[in-house]
Formats: C-alpha cells, sequence, structure tokens
C-alpha cells in the first residue's frame, strides 16, 4: 500500500455535542468533492456524513451521556484502494455493540435504526470499545 500523504488526511477535535456535527459533516463533503471522478458525488457525501452523524450520535448520547466531552476525527482518502476512512474517538463509556438487526419498519420504535443504516451506508463500520479510549472506523470504497 502506498503510504498515505498528510495532504489527504484531516483531523478534527469537536466538542462532543449536536450542534458542532455539521462541521464534521461539512468536511466530508469538502473532502469527497476533491476525488476526481467520483459518481454521484453529492449522493456519496450525503450518505457518508449521514452515517458518521450516526456515529457521533451514539458517543453524543452513550458514550457522554450528557457529560462533557469532545470527539476527535481523522478523516483520510487513500488511494490504493481509493476510499475515505473516517476514524473517530472519544473517552466516554464504552458500551457493548448490539447485533445489527434490521429494523421492523411497521413497528414504532425510537432507537436501533442508527447502527443498521451505519452499516447499509458505509463499506465497513467497525467499533473497538476500550476504557478512556473507544474508537469508530468507517470505511467507505470509492
Amino acid at each position: 500500500m502506498n503510504p498515505i500523504d498528510e495532504s489527504d488526511v484531516i483531523r478534527l477535535e469537536l466538542p462532543a455535542t449536536y450542534k458542532y456535527l455539521n462541521v464534521l459533516e461539512a468536511c466530508i463533503s469538502a473532502m469527497l468533492a476533491r476525488v476526481e471522478s467520483l459518481p454521484e458525488q453529492n449522493i456519496l457525501a450525503y450518505n457518508v456524513a449521514l452515517a458518521v452523524h450516526e456515529a457521533c450520535t451514539n458517543i453524543v448520547e452513550h458514550s457522554y451521556a450528557g457529560s462533557a466531552g469532545s470527539i476527535k476525527a481523522v478523516l483520510r482518502l487513500s488511494e490504493e484502494p481509493r476510499r475515505l476512512v473516517i476514524e473517530l474517538h472519544d473517552t466516554g463509556r464504552s458500551f457493548v455493540m448490539p447485533e445489527i438487526q434490521e429494523p421492523n419498519v411497521g413497528d414504532l420504535q425510537v432507537n436501533g435504526y442508527g447502527l443498521f443504516l451505519m452499516n447499509q451506508l458505509m463499506d465497513e463500520v467497525k467499533y473497538h470499545p476500550q476504557n478512556g479510549n473507544n474508537r469508530w472506523r468507517l470505511v467507505k470504497h470509492l
């Protein structure tokens, strides 16, 4: 694999609140806009941003659960294979990743769609819980 050019890496640290998630989403869109020959770039950017938003929502709701904290995000574009890798780190509480099941859209339910949606929109979704250093890794092949 070719080494990643640091010019293709964005690092952010955001307060773990909903009001700053749009900053991360804007970075995803801007980064993907720089990829040449990317079919349906706007749709792809929307889908990736939605998946990342769901992961960040889990961090805000479950990891920090109302307490102060931050989300560190690293976005990397790589050529071999061509993909976007997004890593999210938090220092909040870990949680046990439930088994991903397709939600029953006929039943009214408040929770359970986020993880399913993330897995449908991304090519790889991994969560690594560790006391004081939880990590999400989301990959989208381009």
